[in-house]
């Protein structure tokens, strides 16, 4: 029995233990320590990549009581691809880059139009955890970090709330509302109910719905910090962590933003459908189609 274990063990050891990494060299950027087996080209694309959300995502919520604007340079470990990222790191399951202090682990996505997406999600975990020190609920950790990127990056900057296509999760956006009615993807499974979403309880399985769930995060904070209204309110729904009680004094009443998070939904479908010029380039939506 004891030799059984200890091969039980050997083989969790052996399947979950992170590898030894050597990376090929470090790059220092203003906010950033940079450990790559990438090329240095990768290496210096992902460097400004990561400058260009720490400005974006600084210039939010630098004026908050728990920002720590001297913070030690923040660590990335960047790989030359996705083979060797999961050899290092294995037992992942479907994760494509993760942050577990202190370090951001990814890989430079070669086969990908934006090769650092992943990278900047993860980056927005670490600037939650080590620059503002924020606490929040499951749904607005994850749709602040796919808030920032799935952000596009325009001369040198990071337009934040401009949607780039060519990230997760917006790439799954079909799998989202199929119908133009709210009972009807609430039956059909394609939505599910914010309050699910906010509370963390009474969903699907995550494991079995990973896309939509990240679907539902990104355009919940997306709309919510892009509204002319409830944008005003988006930094102190942030600041008291994003849980029920907080989104509906901040926001208002989970059923009442349902039906207009719906339709910002339906709407973002319809641009994305159409290839609308305005919107990918301006943020700027369709109307409401007549009923």
């Amino acid at each position: 029995m004891l030799c059984y274990l200890g091969v039980l063990l050997g083989a969790a050891i052996w399947r979950f233990a992170p590898r030894p990494w050597h990376p090929a060299h470090t790059v220092e950027v203003p906010h950033y320590v940079i450990q790559s087996s990438a090329t240095e080209l990768q290496t210096a694309e992902a460097g400004q990549a990561l400058e260009m959300l720490y400005s974006a995502y600084t210039s939010r919520f630098e004026g908050w009581a728990q920002f720590q604007p001297a913070h030690p340079k923040l660590k990335v470990r960047l790989f030359r691809d996705r083979a060797e990222f999961r050899r290092i790191n294995p037992g992942l399951g479907w994760a494509e880059a993760f942050y577990r202090k202190p370090y951001c682990q990814a890989y430079y996505e070669a086969a990908e139009i934006n090769p650092c997406h992943a990278l900047l999600h993860e980056a927005v975990h670490q600037l939650n955890e080590e620059v503002t020190g924020v606490a929040l609920a499951q749904w607005l950790e994850e749709g602040l970090a796919t808030y920032f990127s799935t952000s596009r990056m325009i001369s040198n900057r990071l337009a934040v709330g401009r949607i780039d296509v060519n990230t997760y999760p917006v790439w799954w956006l079909d799998e989202l509302a199929v119908s133009p009615h709210l009972a009807e993807n609430l039956r059909n499974g394609s939505v599910i109910p914010l309050l699910a979403i906010i509370t963390n309880r009474g969903g699907p399985s995550l494991n079995r719905r990973v896309n939509l769930y990240y679907l539902h995060w990104w355009t919940l904070a997306h709309f919510i910090f892009e509204d002319s209204q409830y944008g005003q309110r988006a930094g102190s729904l942030v600041r008291q962590g994003g849980g029920l009680e907080a989104f509906e004094a901040t926001i208002g009443p989970v059923e009442k933003v349902q039906v207009e998070w719906h339709d910002y939904v339906r709407r973002l479908k319809a641009a994305w459908t159409a290839g609308d010029v305005r919107f990918f380039r301006d943020g700027i939506l369709p109307e409401p189609a007549k009923p």
